[in-house]
Parts: C-alpha cells; sequence; structure tokens
C-alpha cells in the first residue's frame, strides 16, 4: 500500500511542486486535493494507496494558503486544487502535452467513486508505460500464480487463484487500452505474477502474440477491424491491439474526391476484407458486402471474448477539455474588533475569522478583485485615570468620549453587518451560478455525446451506401451465356482480391462445372451469385482450406463420425464448404475433386440438403 503523503503548509507545497518539475521521480505521482469548506478529498485516497500499491506515489494536499503557493510553482494548465485529482507520468512531457497528466474532477462527494476510479487508471497506465510493472517482477513481493476468472466488476478480472485466495487483473496486465470484458470471461483459466501487497495478477507473458493469434485470417476473410484514426485521404486500422493496417482512400470508396473522416469514426468497429496477410497486411472496405459473412474478432487469450464487437454502437467522440474549477464562494476577510464598551453595555464578541482562500475560492469574472471590507478604525487610548476630586470635570469629559467611542463603534458594526450581509448575499449566489453551470455543463456534454454518436451513424451508413452502389461509368457485364459469365465472376473475384505479386504463385486454375450446378445457383435464395463466385474462387486457389470460417471437409454419406465419404466411380471425392454461417438455412458449396486434382462444381445447398 503507497503511504498517503499530506501536504499542509507553503514549505511543503513548494516542494511537491519542485519534486514533479524536477527529473529524480522513478514513479507517477498522484496529487489529491480537497475542496474549499471541505476537510476531506472526494477521491477515497485509501482505495488509491492500496489499489497503486508501490507503482506510485500518492499526496494529499489539504485545503488553504498553501495550495497558491503549490500552483504558483507549477506551469500554467498543470495544476489542480479544489478536489480534483491528478496523475503526473515519470518525465517532464507532461508540461508541454497537458493531455497527457489529464486533470480528473469530480464536483462533489457523490462523484469521488468516478475520481477515484480514474485516478487509478491513469496511475497504474502511467506506471504501466514506465515498465515498472516488469522491473520488479524478481521482487519478493511477487510470486507466480494461477486461477480461474470469477466475474468481470468495476473494470477489474476477479480471480480466484489456486490455493484459495483472490486477485484481480486490471486492463494494464492483461492487454493495456481494451476493456478487460473484452479480454476476460468468468470461467477461463490465467496464470501470471502476483504482487502480493495490492494483489494485482500479471498475466501479460501469457497472450498469445499478435502473429501468433492472426494465423487464423487468410487472403479473403471478412474480418472486424478497429478504427483508430482517420485522415483527409488514409486511415489506420486495428486488426489486433499490436497490429495496425494502413487504408487508402481507394480502400474504401471508388469517388477519388470522398474524404474519410466523413465515412469512418475513430473508435469505430468496420468490417473488412483481408486482401493479403501478414508481414504486411493489406484490407479493404470495398472489397465487403452486405451478404458476406464475418469472422470473429480474435480472442487475445486461449478461451477468451472477442477483443471486438462489430455490433457495438459507434463511439461518441467528445474532444479533451481539461475543466477549469467553476466558481466557488469568495470568502470575505474581516478582521475581528475588539469594542471598548462600558461595564453596563454588553460585550460584542468579534466575529470569527473565516478560512484561509483556496485556488478554488476565485472571482467569477477573471481578473475582477475580491471586495475587500474596510476593517474598523482601532479604539482610541483610554486617558488615564485622575484623583475624583481634583479633576471631575476631566472625569465627566472623558466619559462622554467613551459614550460617543461607544456610538461610534456601534455604527460601524451596523455596517460591517450590513457589508457582510451583501457579502453572503454574494456568496449565495455564487454557489447558485456553481450548480447551475455544473448543470448546464452536464447537459452540454450529454447533447455532445448524442450528436457525434448520431454523427458516427451517419458516417457508417453512408460509407455502407457506397459499397453498395458500383461507381456510374462501371458498366457491368452481360453473357448471353451462363456459364461463360459465372466463370467472368469467378476470374474477376480472383484478380480483385489476389494482390498483383500474388497472382503468379497463387493462379486461377481450370475447373469443371457440374451439369447440375447452374441450375441450383439460379434456385438458391438468399445469397448473391457474386458471393458464390468469391467462394469458389478460395476454392480454387486454396483460401479456403486456410480459412476455418470456411469449415472445408468431405461430405459422408452419413452423420456417422466414421461414415465413408461420397465418391463417384471414377474416383472423385465430394468436399463441402460453408457459404454462409450463423444464419438460418446457411448456404453450402458442394464441389468434386477429382484424382488429377482437378476441382468439378456441383450444386450449391441450403445446410440441410445432404445431396453431392
Amino acid at each position: 500500500m503507497s503511504a498517503i503523503k499530506r501536504v499542509t503548509n507553503t514549505s511543503e507545497a513548494e516542494a511537491l511542486a519542485a519534486l514533479l518539475n524536477g527529473d529524480s521521480r522513478t514513479r507517477p505521482t498522484v496529487v489529491v486535493t480537497v475542496a474549499s469548506g471541505h476537510t476531506e478529498p472526494y477521491a477515497d485516497v485509501e482505495r488509491i494507496a492500496a489499489e497503486i500499491g508501490d507503482l506510485a506515489d500518492l499526496y494529499l494536499v489539504t485545503t488553504g494558503g498553501h495550495t497558491w503557493a503549490f500552483s504558483n510553482k507549477m506551469t500554467p494548465g498543470t495544476q489542480v486544487y479544489g478536489g480534483a485529482g491528478r496523475v503526473y507520468p515519470v518525465g517532464l512531457a507532461w508540461n508541454i502535452d497537458l493531455l497527457q497528466a489529464p486533470l480528473r474532477f469530480a464536483w462533489s462527494k457523490s462523484e469521488g467513486r468516478k475520481l477515484t476510479g480514474q485516478l487509478i487508471d491513469d496511475a497504474l497506465d502511467m506506471a504501466a508505460a514506465a515498465g515498472l510493472f516488469d522491473s520488479a517482477r524478481t521482487a519478493s513481493t511477487r510470486e507466480r500464480r494461477a486461477g480461474t476468472v470469477r466475474s468481470i466488476m468495476s473494470e477489474r478480472a476477479l480471480v480466484d487463484l489456486v490455493g484459495g485466495d483472490m486477485a484481480s487483473v486490471p486492463p494494464q496486465l492483461a492487454q493495456a487500452g481494451v476493456p478487460i470484458e473484452r479480454v476476460l470471461a468468468p470461467g477461463m483459466h490465467v496464470d501470471g505474477v502476483l504482487e502480493k501487497k495490492s494483489r494485482w495478477l500479471d498475466i501479460r507473458e501469457s497472450r498469445p502474440t499478435a502473429e501468433e493469434a492472426l494465423k487464423t485470417y487468410a487472403a479473403g476473410d471478412v474480418v472486424p477491424a478497429e478504427v483508430r484514426s482517420v485522415l483527409a485521404g488514409s486511415a489506420d486500422l486495428r486488426l489486433h491491439p499490436d497490429v495496425t493496417v494502413e487504408l487508402f482512400r481507394s480502400d474504401v470508396t471508388g469517388d477519388p474526391d470522398d474524404d474519410l473522416s466523413a465515412l469512418l469514426t475513430p473508435g469505430e468497429v468496420v468490417l473488412a476484407r483481408v486482401v493479403a496477410t501478414g508481414p504486411k497486411w493489406r484490407l479493404s472496405l470495398r472489397e465487403v458486402r452486405e451478404h458476406d459473412t464475418a469472422r470473429e474478432a480474435l480472442a487475445l487469450y486461449a478461451g477468451g471474448p472477442p477483443w471486438l464487437d462489430p455490433d457495438a454502437p459507434p463511439p461518441a467522440v467528445v474532444e479533451h477539455v481539461d475543466p477549469e474549477p467553476a466558481p466557488a464562494e469568495v470568502a470575505p476577510v474581516v478582521e475581528p474588533i475588539e469594542p471598548v464598551e462600558p461595564a453596563a453595555e454588553p460585550v460584542v464578541e468579534a466575529p470569527a475569522r473565516p478560512a484561509i482562500p483556496s485556488p478554488a475560492m476565485m472571482p467569477r469574472r477573471k481578473g475582477e478583485p475580491v471586495r475587500a471590507v474596510r476593517p474598523a478604525p482601532a479604539p482610541a487610548p483610554s486617558p488615564e485615570p485622575v484623583p475624583e476630586k481634583e479633576h471631575a470635570p476631566a472625569k465627566k469629559a472623558a466619559v462622554q468620549s467613551m459614550s460617543l467611542q461607544v456610538t461610534a463603534i456601534k455604527a460601524e458594526k451596523a455596517h460591517l453587518e450590513a457589508e457582510l450581509t451583501e457579502l453572503r448575499d454574494q456568496v449565495s449566489g455564487l454557489r447558485n451560478e456553481r450548480v447551475q453551470f455544473a448543470k448546464d455543463l452536464a447537459r452540454a456534454a450529454r447533447q455532445v455525446e448524442t450528436r457525434d454518436a448520431e454523427l458516427a451513424r451517419m458516417r457508417s451508413q453512408l460509407r455502407r451506401a457506397k459499397q453498395r452502389t458500383a461507381p456510374p461509368d462501371v458498366a457491368l457485364p452481360v453473357f448471353a451465356d451462363r456459364e461463360r459469365g459465372f466463370r467472368h465472376l469467378v476470374e474477376a473475384a480472383w484478380a480483385r482480391r489476389i494482390p498483383v505479386g500474388e497472382q503468379p504463385t497463387r493462379p486461377l486454375p481450370t475447373y469443371a462445372i457440374g451439369e447440375r450446378f447452374l441450375d441450383s445457383v439460379d434456385a438458391l435464395e438468399g445469397i448473391a451469385v457474386d458471393k458464390i463466385a468469391d467462394v469458389v474462387m478460395e476454392v480454387l486457389t486454396g483460401l479456403a482450406e486456410q480459412s476455418t470460417g470456411r469449415e472445408l471437409h468431405q461430405l459422408r454419406t452419413s452423420a456417422g463420425g466414421n461414415a465413408a465419404p461420397q465418391s463417384r466411380t471414377d474416383g472423385a471425392v465430394c468436399y463441402r464448404v460453408s457459404m454462409q454461417i450463423h444464419t438460418p438455412s446457411a448456404r453450402r458449396l458442394h464441389f468434386w475433386k477429382c484424382p488429377d486434382g482437378t476441382i468439378e462444381l456441383s450444386r450449391v445447398v441450403v445446410h440441410d440438403d445432404m445431396e453431392p
């Protein structure tokens, strides 16, 4: 558990600023502040300390004048105060790029849980980026353990370890940047290195490499990919968290004037056809049709869930803006007054000195000075006592003077009370404005998210509409001879999907078309003829054998596992390949493989039709 270091005075505040801006830090630094008028932070510092362990340092800055000292020593835009929190990564790049140390805000205790989670995730992300998880692998506080994922809660995977105790796996120790529910699932077996103090289980060593995971993809497969970034003429897509593929405008649309930022949204999951496999992957969105059956996204761990969901709604893209602290109450600085009263007059108690203003206590308009209260003049010293008999006139004059002083003090008190009432009204108004500003900000954020989600959906619909529409200047050929027309579609699929550099090594071989094949193509509903031609091309070039989604296998004489394959007297064996999966009456292609290796197309059928 990380120690919570409290910052309570000016020297400690300035020392913290010097530490952050120096070059001696080897771990991220979490700074949590206390809002004005409160004694405890909105964030749960005990939970933060327990979860970050020895991966980061934790400071709690109390409210008071020393918060000004901290802010004055920090680069503009990098300060933190007023109940907010910020994690500062190792190094000093955050002084230039403020997004590297995002300001995390809470406006009330009810928002403290969200603030706590954000600060923990920021600290773990920065610790992982600094290599702190790896550098301490040999420490005595770590040991290798295994277990089973029990559940996914609060963006953590809870693991029942062998031996009876528990651990948790955060995304940073499974696959950084991917939600944990897209990496692990209940019931999965996991093993890794357990940090005994924080109970983190680091399972990254058991994660298959991107190359191993992508071996299941073959040219011709339609697969999910995540849009990472978009420019006007190109976009980056992720097939795997560690593999990014660049697409150009011609891979997405046939219109050279299209702006890809109007068709793709960062974070959106799209379907793309694999044109070429690694190490130099090539993808195309233009080659994807509505009737295509997509492969499931890769699982990042054995037995895990797909890391992408093509059916997920497009994300809302909200620009990152560090919120400025809302205007808070401006406390009047009123010096206590000690009036001199005669014994017969009641003693007037001086008002208590308010708390020292903190950076959260800021005027509504930048540069507008806080209204100061005019202090009461100091009372004149009392005259020296004189003998009563000798100086009776002097005593009478002194009493009159004291009465005048009392009257003046009472008037000054009334004036101060009136100004105090006015300032209290200002404070009340500022409080109401702050609440209203917070509501307006939340409402505006929801509206932005809604508009961005609508924009993302419209981009997706526009892109799909363009994929469905052929360019107006391209005339589709028409053949009177059905067989010639089908062969043209097969050859066109080969030329479109096999890169020019691979065409010499993956030629389109000669093949035969059975007498019932074209009639079955005309009769079969629910699948387009060009899709059938695509699958035929995959069979002829061997791509179908490499694609698990095609489920290529021999067609047997019965459902028994040991049943003989369907064969002909000439020695040809019948094979069956999937053209669709996970759809009612999924369509299949039957073909004969002759003894000399020649392919003869037999029929296209629905799933339950087992006739060759």
